[in-house]
């Protein structure tokens, strides 16, 4: 018994901790080599079985669907699969857990694990998740999404669900499903209340095709209420210099002067018409105006150079600023959530925060009041789900996932686990109003030309009926 209990010792004294905490952990540091006491060595072993001890208790398959999608969890599925279980790895976020959250070592949901589960009730056969969240021993994130996309490199029934960006290099490892959530590049800053108005602000509710349009329609009246005028005998409109002036005049002086008396009754129909597609034109001109001189701008503070920005811990886009900006890496500071945005960006230790477009509108949301965002930068591929190069699954659940998309249930778990309750209704940058074109008046400009067009033809018809009746008597005498 001495013999073997000193036996057991010596192996124990001589045993070398492996560097990976979980299995399959491929691409992990080398740490140098150096000599460890054997207390350093009990302490780490010990560590290693606690945590396969945890692991043990994790991988054991949860009923998250369950609670996600309800009393229809897969119901009535009686389809043989490629897989009766998939191994489903979720990243651990320290912020945004809207998307992904872990507590304790366990996964608890998010709208990316609502969206995987909707997902698995499209698939034509039954298939129970086992959940892994991607930690170590302590309960933190135990690498970059990168790391763990490798960790189901040359798998088969495993996948990563979460928010994982399609990106082309990640794809010589990994099979993306259809992305479930579109994703651009914003940059987050600081916004300032801007008073733009300028000496032509009043131009702006229309446009210089609108404008020129009104001139001309303008003008277009004038020549046909002096074609009218000058059939009728008017002496107004008689001589030809007059005639040019009141073609130009006439129109315009009708609202404020008394420019003499109108002779064919067809003129005052034209009039009648024309003034009230004005008074129409000068509401609508109004208001549209009111809403540019009125407006509060937020507009983006950008920054002069890229050296201190942030960027959301364990993305891509550590790489994506420097190859963009080409700026040093050393300045880069990495943040986990949106508190940190706001607490980096307030005390000025950056000057922007670079993030995909989902993560914006969940900031903008809570603190949209001082900041606003600047883009797109750059459009990605989209958010979406991980499988194995080659996997048996990939097929199916891409059509499932595509399924999910087209249905209400994705703007059914954007309000539930996003609070996208309406577009925008949390962002204060009010865009610019838009000016108005020639397609707004189209109507009117049809509908004052023809009627022009009518009076003079009936102004015609008129004045020949008369004549005709006149003639024969003058025959007589």
């Amino acid at each position: 018994m001495v013999c073997v209990h000193f036996m057991v010792h010596s192996v124990n004294a001589t045993v070398v901790p492996s560097n990976n905490l979980i299995n399959r952990e491929p691409y992990s540091k080398v740490h140098s080599k150096e000599t460890v006491t054997l207390t350093s060595i009990r302490q780490r072993s010990g560590r290693r079985r606690r945590f396969r001890k945890e692991r043990r208790l994790i991988e054991q398959p949860a009923d998250i669907c369950a609670e996600i999608v309800g009393p229809t969890w897969q119901v009535n599925k009686t389809g043989e699969g490629p897989c009766q279980q998939l191994v489903v790895w979720v990243p651990k976020k320290d912020g945004f857990t809207e998307f992904v959250k872990i507590e304790n070592s366990e996964v608890k949901g998010g709208f990316s694990l609502a969206i995987f589960c909707n997902a698995l009730q499209f698939l034509p056969y039954r298939v129970q998740p086992i959940f892994k969240p991607y930690v170590n021993y302590t309960g933190y994130s135990n690498g970059s999404y990168d790391e763990l996309l490798h960790v189901i490199e040359g798998t088969t029934c495993e996948m990563v669900a979460g928010d994982v960006t399609v990106r082309s290099s990640r794809g010589q490892y990994v099979d993306f499903t259809t992305p479930y959530l579109s994703s651009e590049v914003y940059m987050l800053v600081h916004g300032s209340l801007a008073w733009s108005q300028t000496l032509w602000t009043f131009l702006r509710p229309f446009t210089k095709r609108l404008w020129f349009a009104i001139v001309g329609m303008c003008i277009y009246i004038g020549v046909a209420v002096s074609i009218l005028e000058y059939r009728a005998d008017n002496p107004k409109f008689t001589a030809s210099y007059k005639t040019i002036r009141m073609i130009i005049w006439f129109p315009v002086s009708t609202f404020f002067f008394n420019e003499g008396k109108i002779v064919n009754r067809n003129s005052k129909v034209v009039l009648v018409m024309w003034l009230s597609m004005i008074f129409i034109v000068v509401q609508i001109f109004t208001a549209t105006l009111s809403s540019w001189l009125t407006l509060d701008q937020l507009r983006p503070k950008l920054p002069s150079n890229y050296e201190s920005v942030g960027y959301q811990d364990g993305s891509f886009l550590r790489d994506f600023i420097k190859n963009k900006y080409m700026c040093n890496d050393t300045n880069l500071v990495a943040l986990h959530s949106a508190e940190e945005y706001k607490t980096a960006l307030s005390s000025g230790n950056v000057t922007a925060v670079f993030d995909e477009l989902p993560y914006i509108e969940l900031f903008l949301a809570k603190y949209g009041s001082d900041y606003t965002k600047f883009g797109p930068i750059n459009q990605e591929s989209g958010i979406a789900f991980a499988f194995p190069l080659g996997s048996p699954m990939l097929q199916n659940f891409t059509r499932a996932v595509i399924n999910v998309t087209e249905s209400d249930v994705l703007m059914e778990m954007k309000k539930k686990y996003l609070g996208f309750h309406a577009p925008d209704e949390s962002q204060p940058n009010q865009t610019l109003p838009k000016s108005l074109d020639i397609q707004s008046f189209i109507g009117l400009f049809i509908l004052m030309g023809t009627a022009s067009i009518a009076a003079i033809m009936c102004s015609e018809i008129s004045l020949r009926r008369a004549n005709k009746k006149v003639l024969p008597a003058s025959l007589d005498d």
